[in-house]
This record gives C-alpha cells, sequence and structure tokens, in this order.
C-alpha cells in the first residue's frame, strides 16, 4: 500500500480566527450577491431585447412564410420547369427540387432483429461503467483496480436565500 498524497494543508489557516472566517464569508455572502444580481440583471436585458427582436420580425417573420409557402407550391405545382436544371439560378440563389433520401425507422426492433440475422454491422452498442455497482462491489469487500472509494469531509457554504431576494 502506498503512503497517502497530501491534496491539502490547512495549518496555516489555523491561526486565522472566528470572526475573521465570519468575515470572510460576509464577503463570499456578499460577492455571491452581487455577482447573482448583475445575472439577473442582464438576464432581464436579454429577455427585454429578445422581446424587442420577436416583435421587431414578426411581421417580415409572417410574409417570409407566407412567400415561401407561394414558393413552395409554385414549384410543386410546376416540377416540369425544374427538370433540367433542376434549380433555377438567380441574382439572389436558387430555388427549385432537388432529391433528398432520409431513413425513418419504423420499428427498433424489427430493424436490430433484422441487422443480427444478416451480419449488418449497424447497431452501437455504448459501454460505460455502473458506478453504483461498483460501490456496492467495493463495500462488499471486492478488489476492482482502478477505482477506490474515497470519503472524507468537504468545506462548503450556503448564502442565505433572504439575501439573494433583494
Amino acid at each position: 500500500m502506498s503512503n497517502p498524497v497530501r491534496l491539502s494543508d490547512s495549518r496555516p489557516l489555523r491561526v486565522i480566527s472566528v470572526q475573521q472566517a465570519d468575515e470572510l464569508f460576509k464577503q463570499i455572502a456578499l460577492l455571491t450577491v452581487d455577482i447573482n444580481k448583475c445575472k439577473a440583471n442582464y438576464e432581464k436585458k436579454i429577455a427585454a431585447l429578445k422581446a424587442a427582436y420577436d416583435e421587431q420580425i414578426a411581421g417580415p417573420k409572417k410574409l417570409l412564410e407566407e412567400a415561401e409557402k407561394m414558393l413552395k407550391n409554385y414549384i410543386l405545382a410546376n416540377p416540369d420547369r425544374f427538370v433540367k436544371p433542376r434549380q433555377r439560378q438567380t441574382e439572389y440563389g436558387k430555388y427549385g427540387l432537388r432529391t433528398v433520401a432520409n431513413l425513418e425507422i419504423i420499428n427498433e426492433e424489427d430493424v436490430k432483429a433484422a441487422c443480427a440475422a444478416q451480419g449488418v454491422d449497424a447497431v452501437i452498442y455504448i459501454e460505460r461503467l455502473d458506478k453504483k455497482a461498483l460501490e456496492k462491489a467495493l463495500a462488499d469487500g471486492a478488489a476492482i483496480p482502478g477505482c477506490e472509494i474515497r470519503s472524507g469531509e468537504v468545506a462548503s457554504y450556503t448564502v442565505s436565500k433572504a439575501l439573494m431576494e433583494d
């Protein structure tokens, strides 16, 4: 068994008084409140900008949707005009017909079974470790190299909700 590795050394901090620690935490709490207020302020500004954007583009967006629908209907009603070339080139871009294909899986289990039966390598298996099972096995005394349960104390703090609501 190897010697323990020191992750941190808190000895120099033992000279700080409780009052100094309280002041340090006060500073942390106030900074947290300031940061959260700033974040909330910017989130309000972002929401206002998004609302203004949505309002500004509502009319043009409706016109665009109507124009797209009309162009789509024109193209579909006149497929003979899009044989050669399939796309009509203009100074603004091109429009017309495109051939597309999209695989639709209707029944995933049937597809998996057919792939297995025909030897088609189209199923992906994702391997991952089950941490809960590993924790239980280690707690039950199993020796599993490459993992270990680490426990100890963790320093933490919680800023009062009352401060955050101001």
